[in-house]
């Protein structure tokens, strides 16, 4: 139950919405017990009435039928308001937990999350934190009306027989403790198992969708969906697993209400309060009936505690197992953009094998060095060191000659621009995309730059900056998304430009387009440009060759034709 705690404080800030709900709850299990009892009696009592001429016109129909007509119209009111205002607390309360769960997330690096995938962290973001409703709408809201309900009916009963509504009392005290001890029990696998599946489901369905192209080129397809398949069979083995304890739930439940009933009919069959049998019997056997309202959802709840236990564990595995990086007390950005890696050693959690050992490198204010390797060499793990989604083993990483971990992370990004392989657009307008970068930026300010990167026809559109690119950016080309990565970077106007691999995957001619803008834009800048490839890298100051985690030889691309390896790749991999 700890691992729910978190969460309950966050119930606190919805408080008087939450107990209203359970205000209404109750008064809706109060009107029902009301209504059941008052029509037992009403009826016993009239059909008595009516076997004698003299009870029959004294007898007072009016009192116990409008009694009737209120309790009936109390409980349909309360019933309503009760599921209006207990859900919108629920929203307001799970809203509230998302945009807290996502404050403690955003700041944690790649590093951090290195053991998440991003579909499995998105289904814990929306599917794990909707399972916290059951916490209010099926336990918090169930067990408070149902004790209190349960209080009030045997006090009020107590006043015909105290044996008989003791008797009842404790029942159901028996039932509000042993049936939903027996159901959490029962219902722990199966909802673990549930939440498990969902997550697997969610995360081969991401896979699935986002792996298309390299599915169909490698013909694995198939056998994917195939996989996908069996994934959605098994969320539905969990499914039906959690429905049978449900089911069994409400039968137990069904079963001790009759068994109860059965008792107390024969117990106060013999009269109640001592008294011989009359109306009075209906009422308490009527009462016995009603009360089993309260009950009922009892099981049930604790049923699903499991899944709302099992969800906050996965929760908490984000919330207090990542952490994020401690940043320094520097909150000026770098002036020029230098950089100094000293003997970095890096290997990433739970592999032993080093990416990075004894790794060194200078890059100076408005040099431009390009780090030239093959796959798997370090350089997009050197990238991440210098954004801080990684920190090194040993060794140090300057930036204008101060350590990178003395900068705060608002001077550290303000010093960084990053453009890489990958840019993301959001589905949003070509503003909106744009002052990400500089939320500041005035439409001017958006169109020069978008000028500069080549990308003014996009202005010749009717909607110009109000354009909707749509997810992804999907009406746009590969060296289109580029620019607008570059644009961002122009805007956010920092001294040290990192370029990772930011024209692969495009056509030759595109490719040299998009180095000559970087190059012509970045002049006054220092820029790092990581790449396997050799297009443009004669306009580089220096070239860097990358090889097993360590800098192998580090000079301007003339000097490096001298050397064999260096020559016979430039050969082999350089542009025609």
């Amino acid at each position: 139950m700890t691992d729910l705690l978190p969460f309950l404080r966050l119930y606190r800030q919805h408080w008087l919405s939450l107990s209203l709900g359970l205000l209404l709850a109750l008064v809706t299990l109060v009107a029902g017990m009301g209504l059941l009892s008052l029509s037992g009696w009403f009826l016993s009592a009239a059909a008595v009435a009516g076997m004698a001429v003299a009870s029959r016109d004294t007898f007072n129909y009016m009192t116990p039928a409008g009694g009737v007509r209120f309790f009936s119209i109390v409980r349909t009111a309360g019933r309503w308001g009760e599921r209006v205002v207990s859900h919108d607390a629920t929203f307001r309360v799970l809203t509230r937990l998302r945009v807290w769960f996502w404050q403690k997330l955003s700041p944690l690096s790649t590093g951090a999350l290195a053991g998440f995938r991003q579909a499995d962290l998105l289904n814990r973001l929306v599917a794990d934190i909707d399972a916290m409703d059951h916490v209010y709408l099926r336990l918090l809201t169930p067990i408070g009306a149902a004790l209190l309900s349960t209080a009030g009916l045997v006090f009020f009963l107590s006043f015909f027989d105290g044996r008989l509504a003791l008797i009842l009392g404790a029942i159901l005290l028996f039932g509000m403790l042993a049936l939903p001890l027996v159901f959490y029990f029962a219902g722990r696998a199966p909802g673990r198992q549930l939440i498990a599946e969902k997550s697997n489901l969610r995360t081969r369905m991401v896979d699935y969708l986002d792996g298309q192209a390299e599915l169909q080129m490698f013909a694995a397809a198939p056998q994917s969906l195939a996989e996908l398949q069996e994934a959605e069979q098994a969320l539905i083995r969990a499914q039906a697993r959690m429905a049978r304890v449900s089911g069994l739930a409400n039968a137990s439940v069904q079963l001790l209400s009759g068994w109860t009933l059965t008792l107390m009919l024969w117990l106060a069959g013999h009269g109640v309060g001592g008294a011989v049998p009359d109306p009075k019997t209906a009422l308490m056997v009527f009462a016995t009936l009603a009360s089993f309202e309260a009950l009922l959802p009892l099981a049930g709840a604790f049923q699903h505690l499991s899944t709302s236990l099992a969800s906050a564990r996965r929760l908490n595995e984000i919330l207090q197992d990542a952490r994020p990086p401690v940043w320094g007390s520097h909150t000026r950005r770098a002036e020029g953009g230098a950089l100094q890696l000293s003997e970095l050693h890096f290997a990433y959690p739970g592999n032993p094998q080093p990416v990075l050992h004894g790794c060194s490198l200078t890059l100076q204010a408005g040099e431009k060095l390009a780090l030239l390797g093959q796959t798997g060499c370090g350089k997009s793990t050197l990238m991440g060191l210098l954004t801080r989604e990684w920190t090194p083993q040993s060794g140090q990483i300057l930036l204008a000659g101060i350590p990178l971990t003395d900068y705060s992370e608002e001077a550290l990004r303000a010093s960084l621009s990053v453009v890489s392989q990958r840019v993301h657009l959001f589905a949003a307008t070509l503003r909106d995309n744009l002052t990400l970068a500089a939320p500041d930026a005035s439409d001017a300010r958006l169109t020069e730059v978008l000028q500069q990167v080549g990308l003014d026809a996009l202005l010749r559109d009717e909607a110009g900056l109000d354009a909707w690119l749509g997810d992804g950016g999907r009406p746009l080309s590969g060296g289109e998304r580029r620019r607008i990565g570059i644009a961002r970077a122009l805007l956010h106007d920092a001294p040290l430009w990192l370029l990772d691999e930011p024209t692969e995957g495009l056509d030759s001619r595109t490719e040299r387009d998009i180095m000559a803008l970087l190059m012509r834009l970045g002049s006054d800048r220092a820029i790092l440009l990581i790449s396997h490839r050799l297009t443009g890298l004669e306009q580089m100051d220096r070239i860097a060759l990358m090889e097993q985690g360590q800098i192998r030889l580090c000079a301007p691309h003339q000097a490096l034709l001298a050397d064999d390896y260096y020559q016979s790749l430039y050969r082999r991999l350089a542009p025609a």
